[in-house]
């Protein structure tokens, strides 16, 4: 895996004379009693330079829509790309998980685990000019974990004292949070927690929300209220306008705290994966931000002398479900999903769909995943034991079976024709239907399919994965109501050393090898480019939504295309 550790990269630049406009500074990170100083946002110019943003457009694309502009409602990675422009969070992280400071400038961690402090800017502000505070932040963490607020992410919630297991405070006054002073937080957890679980997990979603505005002594009246028409966030971008699963436009915020943008405008269009590459040689696209290029414009991309291309090792997971809710016996059978994994031939899909760029997944962490289990016995690729296991199980061979898929991600559209034929071989029947994103979430969420192709994996915490397990859970789309997976992997989260953690989630995923309740199919590269005429791109970072686009180059770049 390529390693990444030159910080000082820009996304989205001009490519003409810097200049800047915002704030700077440098910022001090101490964890378990050590300091290391980190430039936060180095100003470039002089005083004579112009104060605002170069009158340039970016267009960022992704390969399908954000269902909302409501951050902690949104029920895919789409919206966290866009969140990261619009909203702020406490840190950010390299691609190899090295935490960076954002609005958190230093942070210690009690000695018994039990609590952490954050630092924050003193200079942030919200898009209409009022001031970021620690209060803020509390009021986001109460809101977030209040039962009349409906909260996609609210289990990330679930380590601070006074939540339940699903993140639900019953007395918010009662929360694990304080307002030390204006510009200090403090967080106190149910049970000690080792660091990266607060810095990797629960810090990845939690989007600072304004109190001035959306604290209207009703937490009830936040999912609706018209705030999230036309959102006011304390990120690098303001927003200006969009138009529902097309495009979102935003500004860039001349005021931001670590420096804005030196263009003035960017724009996220949801682009066909299959259109990416014409969209990319004909200047419409300057960047893809999420999505992968076709494989088969792979070869084209890479050969451009206009665009910079980029294969990044990803840490999420592709995998295929099955409809485990009570109402459907067809797949209860740990015998019977095993089977189906048997007879599944994924080294195909990363040979002859990913042209090599990726790996076939035994659990849902990749091999280079920190805490990957190196002693995992996956199963092999033998359909003839598999169908022999099936007819021991008495698998109803007569039934066809449903499988449905989203539309937009060619790998898995052609990855679930691969898993339709491999199933043909040993009998069993299945027909694909394709939808739109939104759609095919709340069919899975109404058990209306027997199979279905989605991925996941927004962090590198080894819990991350445990979500899809969890009962009850909004993005347990499999219906699943055994707790036991999910129990073993919940166990490491009290751990708090890595030696700790690694034993339970090493029991985790062997479990999930032993029972396979979803069926792990690749590890995904991503094939992302942008256009030369933008400056040092950190495309790396963008496998956890940081697109660090206040940040600038060391040195000022020759003109380009305008």
């Amino acid at each position: 895996m390529k390693k990444t550790t030159k910080m000082l990269a820009i996304l989205l630049a001009a490519m003409t004379a810097l200049s800047g406009c915002g704030g700077s500074g440098t910022t001090t990170t101490q964890t378990e009693g050590k300091t290391e100083t980190t430039a936060a946002a180095e100003k470039t110019g002089t005083e004579t330079a112009q104060k605002g943003p170069k009158d340039e457009v970016v267009t960022m694309a992704v390969i399908s829509s954000w269902d909302t502009l409501n951050i902690y409602n949104t029920s895919g990675n789409y919206g966290n790309a866009v969140a990261d422009q619009l909203f702020e969070r406490l840190v950010t992280r390299t691609h190899d998980g090295v935490i960076e400071p954002r609005l958190a400038t230093e942070w210690q961690i009690a000695d018994d685990n039990k609590s952490m402090t954050f630092k924050l800017a003193e200079n942030a502000l919200w898009h209409d000019g009022e001031k970021l505070t620690a209060n803020d932040i509390v009021f986001t963490c109460k809101a977030m974990t209040n039962p009349d607020v409906d909260n996609y992410y609210r289990s990330a919630f679930n380590v601070l004292a006074g939540t339940d297991d699903d993140g639900i405070a019953a007395d918010t006054d009662q929360l694990g949070v304080e307002a030390v002073d204006d510009y200090t937080v403090k967080f106190s957890f149910k049970e000690p927690k080792d660091q990266d679980t607060i810095l990797n997990a629960f810090l990845s979603f939690l989007y600072v929300l304004p109190e001035h505005i959306l604290d209207t002594g009703n937490y009830a009246d936040i999912n609706n209220s018209s705030f999230w028409t036309s959102p006011v966030g304390a990120g690098p971008f303001k927003y200006v306008k969009d138009t529902a699963g097309e495009t979102l436009e935003m500004e860039a915020f001349e005021d931001y705290y670590q420096g804005c943008p030196d263009f003035k405008t960017l724009v996220v269009r949801v682009v066909p994966a299959a259109n990416l590459t014409a969209g990319l040689l004909n200047g419409d696209i300057d960047v893809v931000g999420m999505g992968s290029i076709p494989l088969s414009d792979w070869a084209t991309v890479k050969g451009s002398d206009s665009l910079v291309a980029a294969s990044v090792e990803d840490y999420s997971y592709q995998y295929m479900l099955f409809n485990l809710s009570d109402e459907d016996p067809d797949f209860q059978d740990a015998k019977v999903r095993n089977a189906f994994d048997k007879a599944i031939n994924k080294q195909v899909m990363v040979d002859q769909l990913m042209l090599g760029e990726g790996q076939v997944a035994v659990g849902p962490m990749p091999k280079y995943h920190p805490y990957y289990d190196e002693n995992l016995k996956p199963n092999t690729y033998d359909p003839e034991a598999a169908e022999t296991m099936l007819k021991e199980a008495g698998f109803n061979f007569d039934k066809e079976y449903l499988m449905i898929v989203p539309k937009g991600n060619q790998v898995r559209e052609q990855s679930a024709l691969l898993i339709q034929q491999d199933l043909e071989k040993i009998g069993v029947k299945v027909k694909i239907e394709t939808y739109d994103f939104i759609k095919l979430l709340q069919m899975l969420r109404e058990g209306k399919a027997d199979l279905g192709l989605l991925g996941g994996g927004s962090n590198i915490d080894p819990n991350e994965s445990s979500v899809i397990l969890k009962p009850n859970d909004a993005r347990n789309y499999s219906l699943v109501k055994d707790p036991k997976w999910f129990d073993l992997a919940n166990e490491g989260v009290s751990k708090v050393t890595k030696e700790e953690r690694k034993k339970c989630y090493d029991a985790y995923q062997e479990a999930l090898v032993e029972d396979q309740p979803y069926i792990w199919l690749y590890h995904q590269n991503d094939l992302w480019a942008y256009s030369k005429r933008l400056a040092e791109v950190p495309i790396e970072n963008f496998v956890w939504f940081n697109f660090e686009v206040w940040k600038r180059p060391p040195e000022p770049h020759a003109p380009g295309r305008y």
